[in-house]
């Protein structure tokens, strides 16, 4: 964005805004530094003023804060608070520890200026729907009626193999128990449940539940034997190269944790209907939804069960895929479960150790096999990390949210060529890294991005590396250039000293985006270029919304937001702007108009597609030359321009995602009309 865009600012505006206090910051980093404090882990002490509901990380600064704001009143006697909410209840010890507790316990509505996004629970809601658990205690079938999946028939010694200590039928043991938790009576839980019997049943549900999740407690649900090979063979077929952390020729189905399955299931059954009802119409979603629930339940059924290195690792893999089913695909109002879930994720990779290289130990192994088995639980370790600091950058690119993980936290180097990853057997790995070994060595991340941030960095000095690697470096580019671009308190406008570096580093990367000449794309090869076509697009054009200090809690908001400031904006961009954006935006139309059966493609990549196009679609109002010329749409045409994006975006209307922008094409035209 032009630094003239916020000419009109004063020296006083502050435009970022904190979605859990409200509190409004001059510069972008600054709101970043004030939201660690609703994130803090569980160990962090919260010091709290007994005169107003000011919380403090520290004693020294609450001590401050007694002699400036509340002179001649007493120190309070307790470090840790119980804090009451403005016209809310007291916080229980365990809701200030919780890092999401200014979330979940003030009962607040995040607002922004399209949309709401609810933040559950409040005791208050859970008790509203007891009454309905009458009825569903009463339908729930019998121990004997209940098929049992296969995972569950195993007993416990499998599944203590595998990544968790407690076993399924632990899992449907402690859903049950909740029940037991509350009167019950003939059967049935009493629809008139005494205040104290009601809590003491709340208080048996653990904490990032919601009343959603009442249905799936008081069930012993898992899905069956059938469902769950057609949910794995398409994760692997439509998910897997969105995150590759999971090595589909070693993943073994029976020995993995149930909730892990879950939460693969949840997304992959987005691709396919359940084979369990014929594949009908619509079966698929039912049973991605009830998968989804159920993994939450078994999530936070295990999350104190997860102590060593092995069990966070898998906890951190299925909380990242919860997340992404509950951001990009359910949206809406589920996107609070994601947004919630996200700090405890980050949290649980720095103490899970993920942050450092996988300790592996090859000449303890025996042979081939074994030596290629630690290779690619090492791998998956990195890839793991990768993806979750790819999650967090892409919530700061896309709804402003300010991000956990820092770059200098990763240690490790970048991801292995992808034709290792994927080798399907231990002689086929050895061969190829006996390759690749000879001309491709190891780069460390933090080595890269220093390399891409260096003055007039070279693209011949450093190796061709896995093109996950780059979806990695890009974001964390763009997103440099968002931290020195904030707002100036002298002159109200945009800080840019350091663009031209940042979009120079952004150019080096451009060899390792695109594919060579007669090279083998592989299968991130549209998200990396995705990727790197919108940061270079956004180096030229800010989003209003960002720059207006507007953090976003869903996508929904995000993409609503977007729509209406591309119709009430007008538009932004001079000449030389819309120039250096062309063959960018040109790639955007280009695929759109290409990608006939888009069902591989990553769900930001579509977001992405989507931002283009409101940039085009100033253009095209603004009557610029040649901005859809790429895909035969006249100058100036605003009419067939939107015939042409309802064509494109239809492709992608039968998940939620693309629900959201044809709705958004639809705001267009009525505000075009």
């Amino acid at each position: 964005m032009s630094a003239a865009v916020s000419s009109n600012a004063g020296p006083s505006y502050q435009p970022f805004q904190c979605t859990v206090c409200e509190r409004r910051f001059t510069r972008h980093e600054n709101l970043k530094r004030h939201a660690a404090l609703h994130t803090r882990s569980e160990d962090s002490a919260c010091f709290t003023c007994d005169s107003c509901p000011t919380t403090f990380s520290r004693r020294d600064l609450l001590r401050r804060h007694m002699k400036k704001k509340h002179p001649g009143e007493e120190e309070p006697r307790s470090s840790v608070a119980r804090t009451r909410p403005r016209g809310g209840r007291p916080r229980s010890d365990e809701e200030v520890r919780s890092p999401t507790t200014s979330l979940i316990g003030q009962e607040r509505r995040l607002q922004s200026s399209t949309g709401t996004a609810d933040f559950d629970v409040d005791i208050g809601d859970w008790e509203m729907a007891l009454p309905d658990a009458a009825h569903l205690s009463s339908s729930m079938p019998n121990d004997t009626d209940i098929e049992q999946h296969p995972l569950a028939g195993q007993g416990a010694s499998n599944e203590r193999s595998s990544y968790t200590e407690h076993p399924v039928d632990d899992a449907v043991g402690f859903a049950q128990s909740l029940l037991s938790e509350s009167s019950v009576l003939g059967g049935q839980v009493t629809a008139t449940l005494s205040s104290r019997a009601g809590r003491d049943f709340l208080s048996s549900i653990p904490s990032g539940l919601s009343p959603k999740d009442l249905p799936y407690l008081q069930e012993d649900w898992l899905p069956s034997a059938t469902q769950v090979a057609r949910g794995i063979a398409l994760y692997f077929a439509y998910v897997s190269h969105f995150f590759p952390f999971i090595h589909r020729p070693t993943f073994d189905a029976s020995q993995a944790a149930s909730h892990l399955i879950l939460s693969m299931l949840c997304i992959a059954y987005q691709y396919g209907e359940d084979p369990d009802c014929d594949d009908r119409e619509g079966s698929g979603a039912a049973l991605s939804l009830h998968c989804f629930h159920r993994a939450r339940i078994l999530v936070a059924s295990n999350e104190e069960g997860a102590e060593d290195a092995k069990q966070k690792l898998v906890m951190v893999q299925a909380y990242l895929l919860l997340e992404v089913h509950a951001m990009l695909y359910l949206c809406g109002q589920d996107s609070s479960y994601g947004l919630k879930i996200h700090p405890k994720m980050v949290g649980l990779a720095r103490s899970g150790g993920l942050m450092q290289p996988m300790q592996t130990k090859p000449t303890a192994t025996k042979d081939l096999d074994s030596l290629w088995r630690e290779f690619i639980k090492a791998e998956s370790h990195k890839r793991t990390l990768l993806a979750v600091h790819q999650l967090d950058a892409l919530w700061y690119q896309i709804l402003s949210m300010p991000r956990l993980l820092s770059h200098l936290e990763i240690k490790h180097d970048l991801p292995c060529p992808e034709a290792c990853w994927t080798s399907s057997s231990a002689a086929e790995w050895a061969h190829r890294q006996l390759v690749t070994n000879q001309s491709v060595p190891t780069i460390r991340y933090s080595e890269a991005v220093r390399h891409f941030l260096s003055p007039n960095p070279d693209a011949e000095s450093l190796p061709q590396f896995d093109p996950y690697g780059a979806i990695n470096i890009t974001p964390f580019l763009l997103s440099s250039v968002r931290e020195v671009s904030g707002w100036s308190t002298m002159t109200g406008r945009l800080s840019l000293e350091r663009f031209e570096p940042l979009k120079s580093s952004l150019d080096a990367l451009e060899p390792y985006v695109r594919p060579r000449p007669n090279e083998d794309v592989g299968t991130h090869a549209v998200s990396v270029e995705a990727t790197w076509e919108m940061a270079m697009i956004e180096l030229q054009s800010w989003s209003p919304s960002h720059t207006g200090g507007i953090v976003e809690t869903s996508l929904d908001a995000a993409l609503a937001t977007a729509t209406y400031l591309s119709m009430s904006c007008g538009s932004l961009f001079d000449p030389a702007s819309a120039k250096a954006m062309g063959p960018h935006l040109d790639w955007f139309l280009l695929y759109l108009e290409r990608s006939i059966t888009p069902d591989c493609e990553p769900p930001w990549v579509s977001v992405y597609a989507f931002k283009a196009f409101l940039i085009v679609w100033q253009l095209v109002r603004a009557n610029s030359s040649g901005a859809m010329q790429a895909v035969g749409v006249d100058d100036g045409d605003v009419g067939k321009a939107l015939v042409w994006a309802r064509k494109v975006f239809a492709r992608r209307s039968s998940r939620q995602l693309g629900k959201l922008f044809m709705t958004s094409l639809t705001s267009l035209e009525e505000m075009a009309g």
